[in-house]
């Protein structure tokens, strides 16, 4: 089979669009199945610790219903194995991998893939690493077979695919980070203002919205930077924004009201960063506003609207952050220690958490809350 540069080179093209776009990911295993005159081709990736990240995309034959069939004999299924088998990026043919003696025997082989035309497949492993792993399985049909050449040819594009899986996994990651990120701050009853180190907004959650839209002393511009009224106050917050730029602590700033109701209490901090909530946003200032006159739920409710756990888990969650232990808060609460575990376990599957100290980061990075803060100074 003659060699099809440019067609490859579109496959590639596909294949690294297809990272962020999956209409583009399905086009990159069509072209696959042309570049090989194949009926269908299957792209897989599998994740033992995260079973919901799972991708398994098929082309042309390999479609939703081919799928569906497939499931009453995956267990009989040969190949994937074989291919995890060999090492990343090696590509290879089933009828070269199994003695003839074997594929007569396989029941996968004998009734799942010839009544569907399919004599085998030419494939191999993308990656393998830590309960992961992603393989590339092209069909092969009845009457055709494929050679040396054929094998070079998928091993050219095995790398490229490996890599726009990667990709892939980060900007899923950073996708669910980024909403996981903005329901949090809307959800803070404080206001909360996230600037990066030039002084681009990052973003505006609804309360700082809220407070702006009184006109009662603090505003935003069109871009989102606050507004303030008081003009010795607007003076001291852009000294603590300078300072946290500077690589300083910030600091508080009261804000005046016209309605003379008790002065917005503003905190100028750094904004986390690196491997914090926020990304890319070394430099960065957050501006958390705190109305003294608004009504707070209790300690407890915050967590559970904020974490999105049942109350239970966020009880257990809110003493674990006072520093009280387990057992004491069971009898405290008058409850189980098995209850307790039962909360906490159920506060890692909705968090994400791998451990109590995980768990205990998570909280502490999104309850960005200063209602204990000020209970106690303002």
């Amino acid at each position: 089979m003659s060699a099809k540069p440019e067609l490859e080179a579109r496959i590639v093209e596909a294949i690294y669009r297809g990272a962020c776009e999956p209409s583009e990911l399905q086009r990159a295993l069509e072209l696959i199945a042309n570049y090989f005159d194949s009926s269908g081709v299957v792209l897989a990736e599998l994740d033992a610790t995260q079973p919901n990240s799972r991708l398994v995309v098929g082309a042309n034959a390999v479609d939703e219903q081919f799928f569906e069939n497939y499931q009453a004999y995956a267990e009989y299924d040969p190949a994937p194995r074989a291919f995890m088998a060999q090492p990343a990026g090696k590509a290879s043919l089933t009828d070269r991998i199994f003695s003839s003696e074997q594929r007569q025997g396989f029941v996968f082989l004998n009734e799942f893939l010839r009544p569907r035309g399919i004599d085998g497949s030419l494939g191999g492993p993308l990656f393998s690493d830590g309960g992961r792993f992603a393989l590339i399985s092209v069909q092969q049909d009845i009457g055709h077979s494929y050679g040396d050449d054929d094998v070079a040819r998928l091993e050219r594009l095995t790398p490229h695919l490996a890599r726009a899986l990667q990709i892939r996994r980060l900007f899923l990651q950073s996708e669910a980070r980024s909403k996981a990120l903005e329901s949090i701050v809307d959800r803070n009853e404080a206001g909360i203002v996230g600037w990066r180190g030039e002084g681009a907004v990052l973003f505006v959650n609804r309360a700082a919205r809220s407070i702006a839209s009184s006109h009662d002393g603090i505003g935003l511009d069109k871009d989102g930077r606050l507004l303030l009224a008081d003009r010795s106050a607007a003076t001291r917050l852009a000294a603590l924004q300078a300072d946290v730029v500077k690589g300083g602590a910030g600091g508080l700033v009261r804000v005046s009201r016209p309605s003379g109701q008790q002065s917005y209490i503003v905190l100028v901090s750094p904004l986390p960063s690196g491997d914090d909530l926020f990304q890319n946003s070394r430099g960065g200032v957050l501006f958390a506003i705190h109305d003294p006159a608004q009504k707070r739920a209790p300690p407890e409710q915050r967590i559970a609207e904020l974490l999105q756990v049942p109350l239970g888990s966020a009880r257990v969650l809110l003493a674990i952050l006072e520093g009280v232990e387990l057992k004491e808060y069971a009898d405290r609460a008058g409850i189980s220690i098995n209850t307790v575990r039962f909360h906490l376990k159920s506060a890692f599957a909705l968090t994400g958490a791998k451990s109590q100290a995980d768990l205990v980061r998570n909280a502490m990075s999104v309850l960005n809350d200063l209602g204990p803060y000020f209970a106690d100074r303002a």
